[in-house]
């Protein structure tokens, strides 16, 4: 499915990760300082959520965010061609990146005379770009939220139960929940041998708006910037749980979830529905 201003953002939000909210005076300086005017559906965007992780996904590119505006990484305003254009045959100057890892990058392109910047990827690393969308709009339509082989378990049950149940089914203990890694508590269980591993991850659908870890200097300060919580999934059930497995354990799974009474369904069926 498409993705939408309202579903675009990664939940839970990593908080350093994100800019003071959007101002008028704000998007007045990013402009003198890049030099162009940015797109109306780029400023949508922001005024939403300013920068963050994004959930969907390019069919054929990488993409992990949407930069925003302000004095935190990753910020549309902060980059510096100078170091890289001699590493690349074509030019950089009016390219300004919103998304990339330092190899690679997607960028606002206003080398070509029009209303509305292009959207083009670069690769330092071969010499190359390549046209993504004729607009930021564009690139916007062209995102999938993807949902691989995961599933959905819809169930009034605590998560605690919906473990103690596919324990049972499957034979196996659940490790203790781990929140450090997305900022809500993953619950996995290994179902191969050491010679051929196999794991499932549990998850719930419903969780913290955002996060910040206890480790990062700006804790105390971000922790409680988006109290209370949200759906990874809008278009799944509130009370549902996303489950995981690597590909040789699927069947075995789906089996113990029938076998527990857990009602299970392809997380894509419902990206199609929504």
């Amino acid at each position: 499915m498409p993705a939408t201003p309202e579903t675009i953002w990664q939940v839970p939000a990593y908080l350093p990760c994100l800019q003071p909210p959007l101002t008028d005076a704000v998007v007045a300086a990013a402009e003198e300082k890049i030099g162009f005017r940015l797109p109306a559906a780029y400023l949508d965007l922001l005024r939403r959520q300013n920068g963050g992780y994004i959930r969907p996904s390019l069919p054929e590119l990488p993409n992990d965010c949407i930069a925003g505006i302000g004095p935190h990484f990753p910020s549309l305003t902060d980059f510096d061609w100078a170091e890289l254009q001699d590493y690349v045959s074509f030019p950089l100057n009016g390219l300004v990146p919103f998304d990339g890892d330092g190899h690679w990058y997607l960028c606002l392109d206003y080398r070509a005379e029009g209303a509305e910047p292009a959207v083009t990827y670069i690769d330092s690393e071969v010499d190359a770009q390549s046209a993504v969308a004729a607009s930021f709009a564009d690139y916007l339509a062209l995102l999938r939220v993807e949902a691989g082989g995961d599933c959905v378990l819809e169930t009034a049950l605590e998560a605690e139960a919906v473990v103690a149940r596919l324990s049972s089914a499957l034979g196996v203990e659940f490790e203790p929940p781990d929140t450090w890694a997305h900022g809500y508590p993953q619950r996995r269980a290994a179902l191969g041998s050491a010679d051929s591993p196999e794991w499932l991850w549990l998850s719930a659908n419903k969780v913290p708006r955002g996060f910040v870890r206890p480790e990062d200097l700006r804790y105390d300060e971000l922790k409680d910037l988006l109290p209370g919580q949200a759906l990874r999934y809008p278009e799944a059930p509130e009370d549902s749980f996303l489950l995981a497995t690597t590909e040789g354990a699927r069947f075995r799974v789906l089996e113990a979830c029938r076998a527990a009474e857990l009602a299970v369904k392809p997380l894509r069926d419902y990206l199609r529905e929504g």
